[in-house]
Order: C-alpha cells, then structure tokens, then sequence
C-alpha cells in the first residue's frame, strides 16, 4: 500500500489548480497526453515507482526496474471516464503495462457519479472501489500470492484478479494440460465464495492445496 501520495512542486499544482478550476464539460481525460504535462508526468511516474518499491500496483510483481519504459502511470478511476478524478494524487500509481491495458477503462468505482475523491485511508474509502486501491488497500489482505497465481481472500481480492486479467499468468505455474480452457482454477474460487463473503487463509490454502501448481 501506498503511505504517501505525490505533493505537487509549485509548478505542477499551477498546471493541476487550472485544470481542475475548468468547468467539468471541458475537462478532457486526454489532456494528460499533452506534451506540456511531460515533466509532471514524469515527475508522477518517478515518485510512485520509488512509492511501490518497484511492484506493480495490481499484480504485485517486483519489476527491479526504474526505467520509465517498464511502467505505465495508473489513473485508478479511469482518466477517460473520470477526468475530473485525473490529477488526484491518490487517484494515481505505477502499473506493468499488462496490467495497465487489462484494466483499461473499465469500471473501478462503487458509485460511478461520485464528485469528490477520497484522500486518507479508512474502510469508508476503501468502500468507494470495487477493485484493491493502491492507496487504501493492503494487498495481502484481499489476494493470496503461489508464485503466480492468484487467489482472492475478498470479492475486491477477486474482482481485481478479473479487471486486470491477473489469470493470464496462471497458465505457466499451474500444470493443467489444456490450461486456457481449464476452469478448474475459477470453478474452486467461486465454490469457495458461494460459501463465504470473505475467505479465510485456511480457506484459501484448502484451493491451492488443490491446484497442481509447479
């Protein structure tokens, strides 16, 4: 989890207050593609890389890395259907590429016309998102980790397996013989949640005791 958002320097809450002072009808998500917010961008992509100890903010893995080139700045409410969330310190975070292009634009948040954002950590918080939040979620606490493949411990644990795609891995640490279009994986989750709103650690160990992981 992320302790502590960006703090704007004086010349990237210039650019942020502007934006965000513009009228929401012109606040456009594809500004952040704009070549004057290149250094702010930047600026961003640095800090959150050093914040998250070089893991990605969704599949947890350890890129060793702070090239640029290996990560994605994450907006978690999307900034194409959120722009007004798009400058948020605690909206942003780094991804893998993978899991940035999985996640997408799809849907994140609790209540989709919400006007403001969170920005301290609390159950209420977290409550807002329907996936594990960088800022207001510990990791562990909703997805178990084997090697690669991921087990949910929450239905915010599980449906951040599913927004990002994090089955994708699956394939080379479980040991099926026809793993794209084995649901053996899916099929011992979802039994599990049938059962329990949250799943135990023990319940949890029981599926990887199940699964022919590598």
């Amino acid at each position: 989890m992320i302790e502590t958002p960006i703090d704007y320097n004086e010349e990237d809450q210039a650019v942020v207050s502007a934006f965000e002072a513009l009228a929401p009808e012109e606040q456009d998500g594809s500004f952040w593609s704009d070549l004057a917010l290149n250094e702010l961008k930047s600026r961003v992509k640095a800090y959150y890389i050093t914040a998250q100890n070089t893991r990605c903010c969704y599949c947890d893995r350890h890129l060793g890395s702070t090239n640029h080139g290996v990560w994605n700045t994450e907006h978690v409410a999307s900034r194409a259907s959120h722009p007004r969330f798009m400058f948020k310190p605690t909206n942003l975070a780094a991804s893998c590429p993978d899991c940035n292009i999985n996640k997408g634009v799809k849907e994140v948040l609790t209540t989709p016309n919400r006007k403001t954002y969170p920005k301290t950590s609390s159950p209420r918080t977290s409550s807002a998102f329907l996936i594990i939040h960088p800022h207001f979620d510990r990791y562990e606490d909703h997805i178990h980790r084997i090697n690669m493949v991921y087990l949910p411990k929450s239905k915010k644990g599980k449906k951040t397996i599913f927004v990002c795609d994090l089955l994708r891995f699956a394939q080379n640490f479980i040991d099926w013989e026809n793993s794209a279009a084995d649901t053996s994986f899916e099929e011992e989750v979802d039994t599990v949640f049938d059962e329990e709103p949250t799943v135990s650690q023990a319940a949890v160990d029981a599926v990887i005791a199940k699964l022919p992981i590598k």
